[in-house]
């Protein structure tokens, strides 16, 4: 009699998968499902500490309770994902044991079966019909027991990809978030004196606005510049970012404002001077509420101009009511 042609199959005995590793993944999820329960019993019981008993009452203690209650229900739904991935990894680790363990018990069976291994499988030799029959039966019991194992990483594929975006939500919600500030100190009005070139003139206004954007600031404070020059600073900052900027200026004192160039022709005598704030809206500004001037303790002073004309003589010009700065609401979009 004949011998049966050899059978060559790739290692279906085999599911390469190391259950352990999924194992000690699931503890792992699950202890961190059990810590943030604890963050939030914390939170929760603090907060009921102080609103039981009225200890804070008012707009602030609502808006902080409120979000209060949206922070702690995104960690109560954050610690109860935590724990079905780690029942699900739990599960995906069982199934992968038990089915590994019924592939074992089917290819004990062909121990008896002469069998070659390379780089592409197996290749059995049965020398009968018995033995190629057992062959057939064993790789088809096999190609059925991976089947199932299929099926059921497909569907916790699935599961996992739900929680993996609930999760991504939520972290994206609760991310930090940042607001980048600028200090500037733009110099009109430098030294208290007409011509002085220390400072900054009106035509330099465009570039201290690619300083702001240069620096990404959401918020700038700009002292010692005079109002008239601050709508062309909104403008420029608004066309070099695209973004929406509000600003806005506080009066400290009157002052001269002259350029550095002599004569002194189109010189303002009585311009507004002080502090501008400068706030971009977007992702985490929404933007700006009252602003106020906040005056300094800090005596006025008084600026001398050079006679115009021959024989004119010098003359004096008080320097308003001494420093101040100014204050402005920024309004920070809720999360």
């Amino acid at each position: 009699m004949a011998q049966p042609d050899p059978i060559t199959t790739t290692d279906l005995w085999d599911l390469k998968a190391d259950p352990g590793r999924l194992e000690v993944l699931a503890g792992t999820w699950r202890a961190l499902g059990t810590k943030v329960g604890s963050v939030e019993g914390l939170i929760n019981d603090a907060a009921h500490t102080v609103f039981a008993k009225e200890h804070w009452t008012g707009d602030t203690a609502k808006s902080f309770n409120d979000y209060r209650k949206k922070f702690t229900a995104d960690v109560e739904r954050f610690g109860a994902w935590a724990v079905n991935v780690a029942e699900l990894l739990g599960y995906t680790a069982t199934v992968l044991r038990v089915q590994q363990g019924l592939l074992d018990d089917e290819r004990k069976k062909l121990a008896a079966v002469p069998t070659t291994t390379d780089l592409t499988g197996l290749t059995f030799r049965p020398r009968d019909a018995k033995e190629s029959s057992l062959v057939a039966g064993a790789i088809s019991t096999a190609q059925e027991i991976r089947g199932r194992v299929d099926e059921v990483l497909a569907e916790k594929k699935r599961d996992m990809a739900f929680y993996e975006n609930q999760l991504e939500l939520i972290a994206k919600e609760w991310k930090p978030r940042t607001v980048r500030m600028l200090n500037l100190n733009i110099g009109q009005g430098a030294g208290n004196s007409p011509g002085d070139s220390a400072g900054t003139d009106s035509e330099d206004i465009s570039s201290i606005a690619q300083v702001v954007a240069d620096q990404g600031a959401d918020i700038a404070t700009v002292q010692e510049v005079f109002r008239h020059d601050i709508a062309n600073l909104e403008e420029e900052l608004e066309n070099r970012t695209g973004d929406n900027w509000d600003v806005r200026f506080e009066e400290a004192s009157k002052k001269y404002h002259a350029n550095d160039d002599w004569p002194i022709i189109g010189d303002i005598i009585n311009a507004p001077f002080g502090n501008a704030v400068l706030v971009r809206e977007g992702d985490v500004i929404e933007g700006t509420g009252d602003s106020e001037r906040v005056k300094l303790d800090v005596e006025g002073g008084s600026i001398t101009v050079p006679a115009n004309q021959p024989g004119g003589g010098d003359s004096r010009i008080d320097d308003g009511e001494g420093r101040s700065a100014a204050r402005t609401e920024v309004q920070i979009r809720p999360r």
